[in-house]
């Protein structure tokens, strides 16, 4: 057994289906856990009111927003946010979700199973001794244009998302490479993390340097974690080495059926045995009866 019960920090990046939002944070309401929640900027009706009488146990905190677009180094500025704002309390664990994921144990099993492992990081990589080609890309060239190719103008994200393809292409023409200089050896896997205080401050440590290697990245969430862990003396603690492990962060996330697939009430059984924590993702707007399965669920184990 660990040598302490462990304090806790949820940090959450949503932007959109609030009311799951809102079922997430009632199961993961606890008194030994806070939860630190980014809005995202381009949200014009969120009621923050509301939210902040949600949680009965928890301190809920709101930080700074930005306006985040999927792919862009917004997504590792967000997290990097989280990290700095929920640090200032010092946690054991810290554990990133998104605004569509739901609980799929009670606070209680979380909180026994991170005493029992306590050190423990719980990262997940595709592959711990490489590396594909298309992953290592998305550092490798200068990718300008990424925000603007998600703009929410049709016109505008069609026009930046024809005129990315080219610049990457133009770029593996004459030979560009970002990485020459750069000693990191990269990783890739789930951007979605649960780590120790020690390896946040550590994280935290190199946000300089590693805003300037991915400041120009694509999907780069999915390998800054990966690759400062993996090149330091935190990746003997990682819980599980197996490739492509997503049992091993505690999260049900499905690849194989969508990017990631959206689950539905007939994936019940599969969820709640998964051994699993945290599943992801959902939506209302494809099937509210499993939310409201699990979130009854959740409600009696408490």
């Amino acid at each position: 057994m660990g040598k302490h019960k462990c304090k806790q920090a949820y940090l959450i990046i949503a932007h959109s289906e609030f009311d799951i939002l809102e079922k997430q944070l009632k199961l993961l309401d606890d008194e030994n856990t806070d939860i630190y929640l980014h809005i995202d900027k381009k949200v014009k009706d969120f009621d923050f009111n509301h939210f902040e009488k949600i949680v009965k146990k928890s301190k809920l905190f709101f930080t700074e927003r930005l306006d985040v677009r999927w792919g862009s180094f917004k997504q590792i500025e967000c997290e990097y946010l989280l990290f700095k704002t929920a640090s200032k309390n010092n946690y054991d664990y810290y554990h990133l979700l998104s605004g569509i994921d739901m609980p799929l144990v009670s606070q209680k099993e979380v909180q026994e199973f991170f005493d029992k492992h306590q050190g423990k990081e719980f990262v997940c990589f595709d592959n711990h001794t490489l590396i594909s080609p298309s992953a290592l890309s998305r550092v490798k060239y200068y990718h300008f244009f990424v925000p603007w190719a998600r703009s929410q103008n049709k016109f505008k994200r069609k026009f930046f998302h024809i005129f990315h393809f080219h610049s990457v292409k133009f770029q593996q023409k004459i030979g560009v490479n970002r990485l020459k200089k750069v000693n990191y050896i990269f990783r890739k896997g789930a951007n979605w993390v649960s780590v120790t205080n020690d390896f946040v401050k550590y994280l935290l440590s190199k946000e300089k340097e590693i805003k300037k290697i991915f400041r120009f990245s694509y999907c780069a969430d999915e390998l800054f974690v990966q690759t400062v862990l993996y090149n330091s003396e935190f990746y003997k603690n990682v819980y599980s080495k197996k490739n492509d492990d997503y049992l091993g962060i505690k999260r049900y996330i499905d690849w194989k059926r969508g990017e990631p697939y959206t689950f539905k009430i007939e994936d019940y059984d599969l969820l709640v045995n998964s051994g699993c924590f945290w599943a992801r993702k959902f939506s209302n707007k494809v099937d509210k009866e499993i939310i409201e399965k699990l979130y009854e669920k959740g409600m009696k184990n408490e």
